[in-house]
C-alpha cells in the first residue's frame, strides 16, 4: 500500500513531562484544502459513502465526484461565520438578491461576481439568515459556554491499527478547561428539525453516530480517554430552533461499529481493487424487497 507522510504531533500520553504539552496540542492547524488534500487519507463522509456502496466511495474522493449544492454552500458559510468570524469577514461579501432566471438577472450576476474578486458571495437574504442563526446560537447557555472555551477547526491524523488506513478527522470544536485539556468535541449541524422526536433521525441518517463514534475514538487514540461528543443542532429556516445534544454511549457503540464495518470494507476494496456497487458485475442477480417487518406489521393492522 502506497504511503503518505501524515502530519501527526507526538501523543499526550507520549510525553515525560505533562507540563510541556497540553492535550489540545495533539492537533494541528492546517487549512481545509489541505486538510482534505490525499484521498487516501479517509475521514468520516467517506466512510459513511462506502457504506452506501464502494462505488459511491469512489466517486465522492474523485476529484469533480462532489457537486456543493446551495444547502452546502450555505451551510459552510454558517461554519465560517461561527467558528471562523475573521475569516467569514475577510472572505465573505453581500450582494443583492438577484433572480437568476432571467438574462437580466445572470447579467448582474455576472456583474456582482466579478466584483467579488475572490471572495464567495451571499445574497442579502442570505446573509441576514447567517446573522440571525447567529445570534439565536448565542442565546443557548451551555452552547455559548462551549463555544467560548473551544478552539475550532483542529485537525488530527492517525493510522487505523486494524486495518493500517490512514485517518483524519477535523473538529469544528475542541471544548477546553483551564489547563488545555480536552473536555469535550461539538460539531455544529443545521437541519430543518432540531426537536429530539426529529432529530435522532437525521443522526441516522446522515451518518452522525458513525461520525460521533470516529471522532470520539480518534481522541482517544491521541490522549488516551475518551471526551463526549456534542451536536449543536440548529434550524435554518425561522425561528431557527436551536439544540444542544451528547450524543450517548448505545449510538456512539453503532457508530463505532459502522466505522469499523466501513474500514474492513476499504481495505477489501484497496486490496482487490474493485470498488462495486449495489450489486456488483459480474453476478448481478435480482434481489427480493420488501417492507421492513415493523411497517409491515403495522399496514396489514391498519389496512385489516
Amino acid at each position: 500500500m502506497e504511503t503518505t507522510e501524515l502530519l501527526v504531533p507526538p501523543l499526550a500520553s507520549e510525553q515525560s513531562d505533562p507540563v510541556a504539552m497540553r492535550e489540545v496540542d495533539v492537533f494541528i492547524d492546517i487549512p481545509a484544502a489541505e486538510y482534505h488534500s490525499d484521498k487516501k487519507i479517509v475521514g468520516h463522509s467517506a466512510l459513511v459513502q462506502i457504506l452506501r456502496s464502494p462505488e459511491h466511495f469512489m466517486h465522492y474522493i474523485t476529484p469533480g465526484g462532489f457537486k456543493e449544492t446551495p444547502t452546502l454552500k450555505f451551510g459552510t458559510a454558517l461554519h465560517c461565520a461561527y467558528l471562523e468570524p475573521e475569516k467569514f469577514a475577510k472572505e465573505y461579501i453581500e450582494i443583492p438578491k438577484i433572480d437568476r432566471r432571467t438574462k437580466e438577472g445572470k447579467l448582474k450576476a455576472e456583474e456582482y461576481e466579478a466584483l467579488a474578486g475572490t471572495k464567495i458571495a451571499l445574497e442579502k437574504p442570505e446573509m441576514e439568515m447567517v446573522h440571525a442563526i447567529l445570534a439565536k446560537l448565542s442565546m443557548h447557555v451551555k452552547a455559548q459556554k462551549f463555544r467560548l472555551a473551544a478552539v475550532t477547526e483542529k485537525s488530527y491524523f492517525w493510522v487505523d491499527e486494524d486495518t493500517g488506513i490512514q485517518c483524519r478527522i477535523r473538529c469544528d470544536m475542541v471544548v477546553l478547561d483551564e489547563h488545555g485539556n480536552i473536555v469535550a468535541l461539538l460539531d455544529l449541524k443545521t437541519t430543518t428539525d432540531a426537536s429530539r422526536n426529529v432529530f435522532w433521525r437525521s443522526i441516522e441518517d446522515y451518518g452522525y453516530d458513525l461520525q460521533a463514534a470516529f471522532y470520539v475514538d480518534a481522541v482517544k487514540v491521541a490522549i488516551g480517554r475518551e471526551v463526549p461528543f456534542y451536536i449543536l443542532a440548529v434550524e435554518s429556516a425561522a425561528p431557527y430552533g436551536v439544540a444542544l445534544y451528547r450524543i450517548g454511549a448505545a449510538s456512539i457503540e453503532v457508530g463505532r461499529r459502522k466505522y469499523r464495518a466501513a474500514l474492513q470494507l476499504l481495505d477489501w476494496c484497496r486490496k482487490n481493487d474493485s470498488y462495486p456497487s449495489y450489486q456488483p458485475q459480474p453476478y448481478c442477480e435480482e434481489e427480493e424487497i420488501d417492507l421492513p417487518s415493523w411497517r409491515v406489521k403495522q399496514a396489514l393492522a391498519e389496512y385489516a
